[in-house]
C-alpha cells in the first residue's frame, strides 16, 4: 500500500505546490492578510491551482512518455517506469481537471478564467510550446504570473500593473537561468542541441544576456514601484526598510545567475530557494524588512 502511495506522490509531483504560494503575494501586498475571507478565499484558490498543476504534470509526462524512458534519469519516473499505467495517468488526469474547475467556477468566476488560461497554456507547453526557443521560457514566466493574478481575482483584490510587470521580468529571469544551465551542460559535453527543446549548446550567450537583462529589469521595475506607489500610500510609516528588498532580490538573482552559468543549478529555481540556506536567509531578511516597514 505504502509503494503505490509513493508512487502517486511522485507522479503528481506535490513539492511544485511550494509555486502556488504566489497566489498569496496580493493579500499580503494588500495589506488584507487581516481579512480572514481574503484569506480562506487565497487559500481554497492553493488548493484548486495545485490539483491543476498535478493534473498538468501527468499530462506533460504522458506526453513525454517516450523521450521520458529514453531519459537517464526521468525514466525513473512512474509513468515512463511503467509503476503507473498510461490510461490510469490519463483517467486521474481528467478527473483532477474536472474537480479544480468545478471547485474554481463555485469559488469565483475570475477565478476560473484565469485557471483556464493556465490550463491551456500549461497543455500547449506540454505538448509544443517547451520545443520553441525563448517562447518556452516566456510561457513558464506568464504560468507563475497567472499564479498572482489569480490570487488577485480570487480575493476580489484586482491586478497591480506594477506586480505583474515585476513577476514577468522576475520569472522570465528564473526561466532563462534554468534554460541556461541545460544548454551550457549541452555545450560542455560537445552535444549540439538541448534535447526536447529549441536550443542549441552554442547559444548560452543570448540566454545569459537575455536572463540578467530581465533580473536587472525585475529590480528596476521594483525600486520603481518603491518610489512612485508604495512610497506614497501610507502603509509604510518606516519605508526606508522596503529598500531591503530590492537589494536581497538583487544579490539572489545574481548568485542564481553565478550557479546556472556554472552549470550547478540542478532544481527549478523556486525549488531551489527553497533548499538552499542563503536563499533562506536572503528570505528572511525580506519578510523581516517588510514587517519593520509596516
Amino acid at each position: 500500500m505504502i509503494k503505490p502511495m509513493t508512487t502517486w506522490l511522485q507522479a503528481l509531483r506535490l513539492h511544485h505546490w511550494s509555486k502556488n504560494l504566489f497566489v498569496f503575494v496580493p493579500v499580503l501586498l494588500g495589506h488584507a492578510y487581516v481579512e480572514q475571507a481574503k484569506v480562506l478565499a487565497a487559500g481554497a484558490a492553493f488548493l484548486i491551482l495545485g490539483v491543476l498543476v498535478s493534473a498538468g504534470y501527468l499530462i506533460n509526462d504522458i506526453a513525454d512518455l517516450d523521450a521520458d524512458r529514453q531519459h537517464e534519469s526521468k525514466r525513473h519516473r512512474p509513468l515512463a517506469s511503467g509503476r503507473i499505467s498510461r490510461r490510469t495517468g490519463i483517467t486521474v488526469a481528467i478527473a483532477m481537471i474536472i474537480v479544480a474547475f468545478a471547485a474554481a467556477i463555485a469559488l469565483s468566476r475570475d477565478f476560473a478564467v484565469l485557471l483556464l488560461v493556465y490550463f491551456l497554456l500549461t497543455v500547449g507547453y506540454s505538448l509544443w510550446l517547451k520545443k520553441l526557443a525563448l517562447i518556452d521560457v516566456a510561457a513558464i514566466a506568464t504560468m507563475l504570473t497567472l499564479r498572482i493574478a489569480a490570487g488577485g481575482a480570487v480575493t476580489g483584490i484586482g491586478q497591480s500593473p506594477w506586480l505583474l510587470s515585476f513577476s514577468m521580468a522576475f520569472f522570465l529571469s528564473l526561466a532563462l537561468a534554468k534554460r541556461h544551465c541545460e544548454i551550457r551542460q549541452v555545450a560542455f559535453s560537445g552535444a549540439g542541441a538541448v534535447a526536447g527543446r529549441g536550443f542549441h549548446g552554442d547559444d548560452w550567450p543570448l540566454t545569459l544576456t537575455f536572463g540578467v537583462g530581465a533580473a536587472l529589469t525585475s529590480v528596476l521595475i521594483m525600486l520603481l514601484y518603491l518610489a512612485n506607489d508604495a512610497a506614497p500610500s501610507g502603509f509604510y510609516p518606516r519605508q526606508g526598510w522596503l529598500y531591503v528588498v530590492p537589494a536581497a532580490m538583487l544579490i539572489w538573482l545574481m548568485r542564481v545567475w553565478v550557479l546556472s552559468h556554472r552549470r550547478e543549478l540542478h532544481d527549478d529555481p523556486v525549488i531551489f530557494a527553497l533548499r538552499d540556506p542563503a536563499s533562506l536567509v536572503l528570505g528572511a531578511a525580506v519578510i523581516a524588512a517588510f514587517i519593520l516597514a509596516v
